[in-house]
Order: C-alpha cells, then structure tokens, then sequence
C-alpha cells in the first residue's frame, strides 16, 4: 500500500514538473514582451515628435470608436465613382470641389502610404516584382520622355501605380474558384497592411479627418474651415497659423474661438510632455531590463 502511494506521488512530482513552464522558456516569452513593448515605444516616439492643434466649427461631432478595418473600407469606398453622388456631394461651385478634393485627398494619402511600404525595403511589403511597382517605373520612365522637368520624388508621380490599395470588399462568385483564391489572397494582403503600426498610423488619422468632414453638411457648399492651427515640434518651433475668415466674424465669436484654441495648445502641451517624459522613463527601464 505504501508503495502504491510512494509510485502515485512520484507520479504526480513528475507531471507537475513536465507542466511547469521552463526557465528558458519564461526568459523566452519575457524577451517576446519585451521586444514588443520596444517596438510600441518606437511607434509611439514616431508619433510625438510634434503636436498639432486645430480648431474649427462643425454641426456636429461623431462619436464614434476607431476600428482599423472599418476605417480602411469607409476611406476606401471614396475611390467608388458613385461615392460623391450617394452621398449627395454637389459637384457645382468652387466649395463642392474643394470638399471634393479633400475626400479624395484621404484616400490618396493612405493610398501613397501603402506604396511607400511597397518601395521600402525591410518594411515587410518590398518585392520589386510587384506589378504595382513594375508598373510605376515604367509609367515614370515614359513620362520622362515627354517631360523633361519631371521631379521623380514628387508624391503626385504615386498615382502612376494606380491601382494600388486592395478593395477590402469583392464581389465573389460562387462558380468561380479562382475568384475566391483572389479574394482570400486580398484579405491576407490587407489584414498585413492592418498589423502595420505606420501604416495604421495614417490610417487613422485619415480616418479622424473624414469623420470632421462627415459632420459637416456635406449637402451644402460651404465647407468647415479650421480656423486656427498651432503645430509644436520637438527642437522647439511653434507655428501658429490663423484662417483669414476667422477676423470677419463677430468680435464675440473671434475671440471665443481664439480663447478655445489657446486653451487646446495648452492642454495638449501638457498631455504632450507627460507622454514624452513617460516614455523617456518607459525607455530607461527597458535599457535596464536588457542589460
């Protein structure tokens, strides 16, 4: 009997022994974590290297959560040619093609952003053989030829690419397998550009830009005006720009919306450096912990 429960205790010492996690593997999962807090630190700093303040008068504020994938299917529904029409964007006057333009600058934007990615090699994306870059260069090539002063960098010269961003929504048939392959090939190639913290970055900035354009009257031709802007960057310069519309309204309403602005510099300010000093501290102690 007592050897019956001498072998069970035995047994028992040995399972909990093969279940309990290894050290290698605890330093392991440990240097995991903490190549990935460095890596969110990093994309934090990329973030705080300037803080910008704008103010501006809408109709009303969305309220709504960020979701990547949501953000990357509403900007790039702007591309659909029926976009402005279902909407009901008037296409008459000088102010229903300014807020036109500032639609298709969003999906331009993120649409740039993912080509960057495409071009910059260790960014996860290069292949010199994609189509969209074989594309490009000899676009850009033959447009050399007809323009002699072509500026190559210029960021308009993105569109030579076009198409570039995969549509996040098919239209799948399901007789056609090859369809579907597409389409699953599609969903990987734009879940991989979601897990990028750069290009998620753009992405919801654009985002935060359409959902002010969104809560104006997008029926009307009048279009929001950001009234004051004050950027901060980190070697110290302080650029404050003010809408020249600002001092044609009300005394009242002038010095309201100066006195708002004001106060959002100054708030942000602080918001601003308790982050930076936090991720100094963040950094310190992960310099600590590697060593």
């Amino acid at each position: 009997m007592s050897n019956d429960i001498q072998i069970k205790d035995r047994n028992s010492i040995q399972n909990r022994n093969q279940n309990a996690a290894k050290p290698q593997d605890i330093e392991n999962q440990a240097r995991g974590l903490l190549n990935n807090l460095v890596s969110s630190v990093q994309t934090l700093v990329d973030d705080i290297t300037a803080l910008e303040v704008n103010t501006m008068v809408v109709n009303r504020i969305n309220a709504s959560k960020f979701n990547a994938w949501e953000a990357y299917q509403e900007i790039y529904s702007i591309h659909d040619p029926d976009y402005f029409k279902a909407k009901g964007i008037p296409k008459e006057g000088s102010q229903a093609e300014e807020l036109r333009k500032r639609y298709r600058s969003l999906f331009d934007q993120i649409e740039r952003e993912y080509f960057y990615l495409l071009l910059e090699e260790g960014s996860g994306f290069y292949n010199p053989q994609d189509d969209r870059v074989k594309r490009y260069r000899q676009r850009l090539e033959h447009a050399k030829k007809y323009q002699p002063n072509l500026v190559e960098a210029d960021q308009e010269n993105v569109k030579l690419a076009k198409p570039i961003l995969p549509a996040p929504t098919p239209v799948l048939d399901d007789k056609d397998e090859n369809n579907q392959e597409d389409w699953i090939e599609t969903f990987k190639e734009i879940q991989k550009l979601l897990d990028n913290d750069r290009f998620v970055r753009t992405l919801r900035k654009m985002y935060e830009l359409k959902a002010a354009l969104d809560s104006s009257n997008v029926t009307s031709t009048n279009i929001d005006i950001i009234y004051a802007q004050t950027v901060m960057q980190l070697d110290g310069d302080i650029i404050t720009r003010y809408n020249k519309d600002l001092f044609s309204l009300s005394e009242d309403a002038k010095n309201l919306i100066i006195n708002t602005h004001n106060q959002g510099v100054i708030s942000g300010e602080k918001q601003w450096r308790g982050t930076f000093s936090f991720l100094i501290s963040l950094v310190q102690s992960i310099a600590n912990l590697s060593r």
